[in-house]
Formats: C-alpha cells, sequence, structure tokens
C-alpha cells in the first residue's frame, strides 16, 4: 500500500511536471509571437530629422498646447527643438551657450525653459552649470541670432563629492537635480540655488535635500507635475511617479517597469507621462497605466 501511495504519487508529480514544462514553453512561444503581456510603453512616435540623433531632455510648454522642447546630448550642436508627439520638428533653434552635457530640460509658469548642462562622466567636470532662456515662439520663424540667456546658475562639488545628473526639476528659487548612482543605492536630490543665480568665479555648493525611495537604477530623466505635487523620474528599467511628502520629501506612488533600450527623457502630459529614447522613439504611459501600478502597489 506504501509502494502503491508512493507510485501514484510520482506519476502525480510527473504530470505535473509536464504541464509547467509546457507551460513555460507555450508561454514562451506567445511572447515570441507577441502574444506576451502588453507593453506598459505606447509608442507615439519616431524623431525622424537627422538633427535630432540623441534626445536626453524633454518637457511640455505650458505656454504653446501640444508643443514639447527636446535637445540632444553631449556631442551636438547647442540646439533646442520644439517638437510634437509623433516626432516631427516645428521648429529649431541655437542657443547662445554650449553644449558641454546637457542632459535634461526644465519649466516654470514664467515662460522660462532651463538647460541642464549637469552631466558628468566619470565625474571628470568640477563645475556644472544650469542655464534659463526665454521660452521662444515656435508659431513664429525662428530668429538668426542664437537665444540668449537670461540667467545661468553655477555649481561645484565638495572634495570628494562629484556626482553625475540627467535629471532636473525647478521650483521657486532653485533647481533640483537628481544623482545618477550605478552603485545600487538609491538617487538623491540637490538643490541648486537660482534666486540669485551662482556665477561662475563662485559657484555654489549643491545641498543634499533627501534621497527617492526605490529609485536604485541609473536615472536619466525627471520631470515635476504643473501643480508641483507630482514628480516623474525614468531610469534605465521603470518610470517612477513619487507623492509630495513634504517641501523636500517625496513617496513613491507607482513604478511601472519597462523594456525599452535607451530611455533618456520623461514629462509630463497631463496626467500622462511622455518618455523619449535614443534610439528616436517617443513614448507614453498613460495615467491609467501608472495610477493602476499605483493602486496595484498598496
Amino acid at each position: 500500500m506504501i509502494r502503491m501511495a508512493d507510485d501514484q504519487g510520482n506519476s502525480q508529480a510527473r504530470r505535473e511536471g509536464r504541464i509547467m514544462r509546457r507551460s513555460i514553453v507555450w508561454g514562451m512561444i506567445l511572447v515570441g509571437l507577441g502574444f506576451g503581456p502588453p507593453s506598459p510603453l505606447e509608442r507615439l512616435g519616431r524623431f525622424a530629422d537627422p538633427a535630432l540623433v540623441e534626445v536626453s531632455g524633454i518637457v511640455a510648454s505650458r505656454k504653446y498646447p501640444g508643443i514639447y522642447w527636446v535637445h540632444n546630448d553631449s556631442g551636438n550642436p547647442p540646439a533646442l527643438f520644439a517638437v510634437k508627439l509623433d516626432g516631427s520638428v516645428v521648429r529649431s533653434y541655437r542657443v547662445a551657450a554650449p553644449n558641454i552635457d546637457w542632459e535634461d530640460l526644465a519649466t516654470d509658469d514664467r515662460g522660462h525653459l532651463y538647460l541642464g548642462d549637469i552631466g558628468n562622466n566619470e565625474n571628470r567636470l568640477p563645475i556644472r552649470v544650469i542655464h534659463r532662456l526665454d521660452e521662444p515662439d515656435p508659431t513664429r520663424p525662428a530668429p538668426t541670432e542664437p537665444l540668449p540667456l537670461t540667467a545661468s546658475t553655477f555649481y561645484k562639488f565638495p572634495e570628494n563629492g562629484r556626482f553625475d545628473a540627467e535629471s532636473l526639476i525647478v521650483e521657486p528659487g532653485r533647481a533640483l537635480v537628481i544623482s545618477k548612482r550605478f552603485d545600487g543605492r538609491e538617487a538623491e536630490i540637490f538643490a541648486i540655488p537660482f534666486d540669485p543665480p551662482s556665477g561662475l568665479l563662485r559657484p555654489s555648493l549643491p545641498v543634499r535635500l533627501a534621497s527617492l525611495p526605490g529609485c536604485s537604477e541609473p536615472a536619466t530623466g525627471a520631470d515635476l507635475s504643473s501643480d508641483g505635487r507630482h514628480l516623474s523620474v525614468v531610469t534605465t528599467r521603470a518610470a517612477r511617479v513619487y507623492r509630495r511628502a513634504g517641501r523636500d520629501d517625496w513617496s513613491l506612488v507607482a513604478t511601472v517597469p519597462f523594456d525599452a533600450p535607451g530611455v533618456e527623457a520623461i514629462c509630463w502630459s497631463g496626467r500622462d507621462l511622455v518618455l523619449a529614447s535614443e534610439d528616436r522613439s517617443v513614448y507614453r504611459i498613460t495615467e491609467k497605466t501608472w495610477t493602476t501600478a499605483t493602486e496595484a502597489a498598496r
């Protein structure tokens, strides 16, 4: 009787094993045929203009509906582009500032754009800068002269405290940069004064404000919602949404993992999120998608 029970148990285990293996194989086949779990990224378009070779910053205009501002990464001309979500270029402008390592864009409610020359590959640069300029009108022809800067604030690093950054947001009187870490520790937020700006000869020191819960992959872009209540951060593997928990603290409310190469920029579009990648793709994460992730995390 004992042997019979053992044989029956072994037979049942073998059957379950066969079923599991078949399920795994069919799952792999279905994924390969495009029947796997849907991607949270909705592809909206592609930057076909050859001038847009490596988009690393994006922000939605608050003055001109349907317009988004983008720029290229380092090694490219100092240019600013007004684009639509299908990737088409409406207007392009030269900017009166060198592109040492432009990494992100931000905006405010007063008609300003902010260029974050904040990249610091291998922590080689001792001083970084954030430029401010007036948002141009993309419905009019671009001027022949480069767009002038209205202010620039410079910051240096403490001894043995240099960091790389690709994420910029602005608040009244200050800019905030988010460190790009490669050691598995959470990204940190640093404040840079902008009212008044710090000059090149007297650069300010970044002030550490907080770390971002759960953001342990390299952060490649960020944006602040127009009401200042939500922060979006994109990394090499996920987009995250944070809710303000205090002036300098943020609580994680949603994590949306994705599988897409080289996503370098993120911005709010109403309550949706728009992402841009180095392969020139433009994606959207809908409000429904990230709020569903919020509810699932509760």
